[in-house]
């Protein structure tokens, strides 16, 4: 009974981690299939409620588990995320493989996810309010609106790191994590998430409980993945307290006795006393030592974070946990005669050994990459801090000069050349002048990322300015045919100045077909851009395309587009066909825009002429006089108006 009560626990569980990856796998496929899907539910899409005030499917699925938690305890972790599915997959196949491993107990690491909960969603509010603003009003993002969506998103990797870099984070966070750090080391040592639940545990009253007397057989902690001494808190305290504690039952389904249940108590919150639970052991890192991993984090964060622009705060925060372990390992290995490791000898009686020269090799490694990657950082902080302040007026030569001297240094000896940090230099070399420099440099991304778009539209611009237009129409077409827009950016703009420059540039060459077909290009990439309707029906008109130039004027007035040209262009496209009703409508539209135009007046007046209104064809030929006394079309057409009409008042013989 007991075996079968085992195997059920695990088998549920094991049930709703895969079903949560299948949903990934139908999401992901639904977004491929149809271009347009639900936002991710992601945890990490709560930022942008933090910082922007957006109310995301993500932050909508945090609040709901926020509150199961605050009723049923800490259980998402073990029943719903996929970190550890893949932290408990790393931790089977280690131990089929009888790889050793075993959790770190250190005073100071397991504050890292309370420090980083602080800094992810609680410093920006109080960095917010210290500047003089408040907080952000929560919103929703109107569909079509943006390439941001609340709920519903064409962008679906919009928030989500590439393919390359999620799967170094599913290994570094998975298997690499759980082999230094232990069991679910990821979720006790780095995770904000987890810390976030882990208070809202605290005052949960749904708890692994002591249902009856038990033998102490120390069964429940021996099963217990989280690193919990579960027979020593149910004796104390009749429940588990540890926040933990995920609740996936495990203790419960090896209980011989059936004395451990999941039931519901007094949080321990509100408990005298307010009992924590016991760690697990005793710590295994003197003061000394844990003040060194902690330093080396902070230093791994900085390295780590955004490094190459490719490193997400989360991979930082892993990185960093494993290189201040590995750090003090390596001190040891220095300061101690004899060490053993995951049941390697690395020392014995001060000398290495052949797993211990190998160890000293990736240390020394590690150390060396850390102050390579120290080195980028800090050069392309200073260069990007440097370049904001250029971006936003101070454009002196020696900021200019100070910003490329450190952007070119981080480039030369970084292990990769991060493309936007190349944009922004050939943005600062063109500030300086130097077009060789800028279009050198933007050649090689559009080499590398031919899809590319703002670089495209620099060296098309850097052409025309050096009098090579057909080199710029290349590069324009290029970008608006391969052109890729990124989240975040601002492609849209750019690629609309692409469209629209190329289309002008083949209007200059009187290639207007070819400017037909680039306003056109542009409007299937950018089909709510108004002003290329606008342009294409401007062109169609001169081809005598008079329908297509009326459909496009008029899209082009659905989006918005209620300027004085479109209405001019399409009263006279109508007028030119004959609809004088549809004409003297849009003139109508356009004398309430521009009152003191005598030219619109006297369109008027012939409309009304034409609609068989002689009165007010006077009054707007009148009008039109007064506001152009030197209106000679307006005057004559008055002067013949008025003589038909004293004509038709003489007395016939």
């Amino acid at each position: 009974m007991e075996a079968l009560r085992a195997r059920s626990y695990a088998k549920w569980r094991l049930a709703s981690l895969v079903g949560i990856h299948v949903l990934f796998i139908a999401h992901f496929i639904h977004w491929k299939l149809k271009g347009r899907t639900l936002a991710p539910l992601e945890f990490n899409e709560v930022l942008y409620t933090i910082h922007q005030g957006i109310v995301t499917a993500g932050f909508i699925l945090m609040a709901l588990v926020m509150v199961a938690t605050l009723v049923f305890g800490r259980f998402f972790c073990s029943w719903g995320c996929h970190i550890l599915a893949l932290q408990d997959a790393a931790g089977w196949l280690m131990d089929k493989l009888r790889i050793k491993r075993q959790p770190i107990r250190s005073r100071t690491l397991i504050w890292i996810p309370i420090g980083v909960m602080f800094y992810l969603f609680i410093w920006p509010q109080i960095l917010q309010l210290s500047q003089g603003g408040g907080t952000e009003a929560m919103h929703t993002v109107a569909a079509g609106g943006s390439r941001w969506s609340s709920f519903m998103t064409d962008d679906l990797w919009r928030n989500l790191p590439p393919p390359g870099v999620a799967v170094l984070t599913f290994f570094i966070c998975g298997f690499l994590i759980v082999y230094l750090l232990g069991s679910r080391g990821f979720c006790f040592q780095a995770c904000p998430y987890g810390a976030l639940f882990g208070i809202a545990d605290q005052f949960a009253p749904g708890r692994i409980v002591l249902a009856k007397d038990c033998s102490q057989c120390g069964l429940c902690t021996k099963a217990c993945t989280s690193d919990i001494l579960v027979h020593r808190e149910l004796a104390m305290h009749g429940m588990v307290t540890n926040p933990r504690c995920l609740k996936d039952l495990d203790c419960i389904t090896v209980c011989p006795e059936n004395a451990v249940q999941y039931g519901f108590r007094k949080p321990p919150l509100f408990r005298k006393g307010h009992p924590m639970g016991a760690y697990g052991g005793r710590f295994g890192f003197s003061l000394g030592e844990d003040l060194f991993m902690l330093g080396s984090f902070a230093i791994g964060m900085f390295v780590y974070r955004g490094l190459y622009d490719a490193v997400p705060f989360l991979l930082a925060v892993a990185l960093a946990l494993c290189t201040s372990y590995l750090l003090v390992l390596g001190a040891r290995l220095v300061r101690l005669g004899s060490l053993q490791v995951r049941g390697m000898v690395l020392k014995i009686d001060r000398r290495l050994r052949p797993a211990g020269l190998g160890f000293a090799g990736v240390v020394l490694m590690l150390m060396l990459l850390v102050i390579h990657s120290a080195y980028v950082q800090y050069h392309t902080q200073v260069g990007r801090r440097l370049f904001t302040h250029i971006a936003e007026g101070t454009r002196d030569a020696v900021s200019i000069d100070r910003a490329i001297g450190h952007y070119t240094s981080a480039l030369n000896v970084g292990l990769l050349k991060p493309t936007d940090r190349e944009q922004e230099l050939a943005g600062l070399y063109l500030m300086r002048g130097d077009k060789s420099g800028a279009a050198h440099l933007l050649t090689g991304i559009v080499a590398d990322h031919p899809e590319h778009i703002e670089a495209r539209y620099r060296l098309g611009v850097i052409a025309q300015e050096r009098g090579d237009v057909p080199q710029a129409m290349v590069q324009w077409q290029a970008a608006l045919e391969e052109g890729q827009m990124r989240t975040g950016g601002h492609d849209h703009e750019l690629l609309l100045r692409c469209a629209v420059e190329l289309g002008a540039a083949h209007e200059a060459a009187g290639q207007y077909k070819k400017a037909l077909g680039a306003y056109q290009l542009g409007s299937e990439q950018l089909p709510e851009e108004a002003e290329l309707f606008v342009r294409s029906g401007a062109v169609e008109s001169r081809l005598g395309m008079d329908d297509r130039a009326i459909e496009h004027y008029e899209a082009a007035l659905r989006m918005g587009q209620n300027t004085a040209m479109v209405h001019n262009n399409l009263g006279a496209l109508y007028m030119r066909n004959g609809d004088n009703e549809r004409a003297f409508l849009h003139f109508q539209r356009l004398a309430e825009v521009v009152p003191n135009d005598a030219r619109v007046h006297r369109s008027l007046a012939v409309l009304n002429s034409r609609l068989g209104r002689a009165v007010q064809a006077r009054e707007e030929l009148l009008l039109a006089v007064r506001l152009d006394p030197s209106d000679q079309r307006s005057a004559m057409a008055l002067a013949s108006l008025n003589g038909a009409a004293v004509a038709n008042e003489q007395p016939r013989p």
